[in-house]
């Protein structure tokens, strides 16, 4: 493939991710099928595709809140006031259906607001267990999940089987092993693509049919072993926050900018999303309700205090060989408010730099963050 073949597959990425909603629309036009919605973290996306609706995570976009001001508390998080901001405005009648999880406060009212704005009977929600060391949190997801299963068959007005569920798994297990070849292809050379870009190609992952973006991927790293990157330097830097929406690009390119090279992450529009397969050969239920509960990715909104985030952040960051780490905090998100405490106590204590930058859903002042962002590599030097 050609730099110029390379570009073209790239920008059908952006494109996707840059208007995913406008995208949707006319993808729904073009193949006459239904889009289930589903909220960020923890959402078993396979048993969506396996009832034949398209998953789509919700995606924040730039579009200033305005109607959704009568829907939402003011501090909460941006991705929920834009979501119930793009409902109130009619945005979101692409989806048929919306599913949301209990991730946090936030997006359980943000759930309870939904059902309010789009029609009776489109939007469900899924409470998937969040202690995991409870001696009945695998029967409670596995409860819960059968729940959700019967839920999706009247919405999709098709019955779920096991077959379909073991076929849909085998989709995305295929589609998350090769964002992790991208990953490592990527950290072990950074200058290959700019991390706004793998970005791009991770939201975009998010919305479009997992078949098709699979085969988009697979172009992409072919194309990308051809290519030799031309090393630039730079310090090695680990990525932590952004629990349930992406960064905006305009930071990513800001850090790298400033001479930052992002050789790892752990966010959700990030490693934490295509980290963990799901087994295949068993029972299709169990290895979803397996997956959920896999404690190997901490997970901040769940409540087990056993399982630390602060020390992971810290051994992915030696593991990677970075230099710092620059934590994006989202304005209000409350889980990860609760944790950075720790997370900088932990990093301090180990003698790892690192760098806080809080981020919102409106306009930021990013002279003001790339002066803190210069100082810091500064210090790295």
């Amino acid at each position: 493939m050609t730099n110029n073949a390379l570009d073209q597959v790239i920008d059908r990425f952006r494109e996707v991710s840059d208007r995913p909603y406008e995208w949707l629309r006319q993808w729904k036009k073009d193949h006459n099928a239904k889009i289930a919605g589903c909220s960020p973290m923890h959402f078993p996306e396979e048993l969506v595709h396996a009832s034949g609706m398209l998953p789509v995570v919700l995606q924040e976009t730039e579009e200033t809140v305005t109607e959704g001001f009568s829907r939402v508390h003011s501090f909460f998080c941006g991705i929920t006031r834009n979501v119930l901001d793009l409902a109130a405005k009619g945005k979101l009648d692409v989806f048929d259906n919306v599913l949301y999880s209990n991730i946090c406060i936030q997006n359980t009212n943000a759930a309870l607001s939904l059902k309010q704005i789009l029609p009776k009977g489109r939007v469900a929600y899924v409470q998937l267990p969040t202690s995991l060391t409870r001696k009945t949190a695998m029967d409670d997801a596995l409860m819960e999940l059968e729940r959700t299963k019967a839920t999706l068959a009247e919405m999709s007005g098709r019955t779920i089987e096991d077959e379909a569920i073991n076929h849909s798994i085998a989709v995305y297990n295929r589609h998350r092993a090769l964002l992790r070849k991208l990953h490592k292809t990527c950290g072990a050379n950074p200058d290959r693509l700019s991390f706004s870009t793998r970005q791009a190609i991770i939201r975009s992952g998010m919305v479009m049919p997992r078949e098709a973006h699979t085969g988009l991927l697979e172009q992409l790293l072919e194309s990308l072993e051809g290519i030799e990157p031309r090393a630039s330097g730079g310090k090695r830097l680990f990525l932590s926050g952004h629990l349930c929406q992406a960064p905006k690009s305009e930071i990513l390119d800001l850090i790298e900018g400033v001479g930052g090279r992002i050789v790892d992450d752990d966010l959700y529009t990030g490693y934490r999303y295509y980290a963990l397969d799901a087994e295949t050969g068993g029972d299709p239920m169990e290895s979803l309700a397996a997956r959920s509960l896999d404690t190997s990715i901490p997970v901040p909104t769940r409540s087990d205090g056993k399982i630390r985030w602060d020390k992971y952040i810290l051994d992915r960051a030696r593991e990677s060989r970075s230099e710092g780490v620059v934590v994006l905090l989202a304005k209000y998100c409350e889980p990860h408010l609760f944790s950075y405490p720790f997370i900088k106590k932990t990093l301090a204590d180990a003698g790892m730099p690192h760098i806080m930058i809080e981020t919102e859903h409106e306009a930021m002042s990013l002279e003001g963050v790339k002066t803190r962002l210069q100082a810091f590599m500064e210090m790295l030097t």
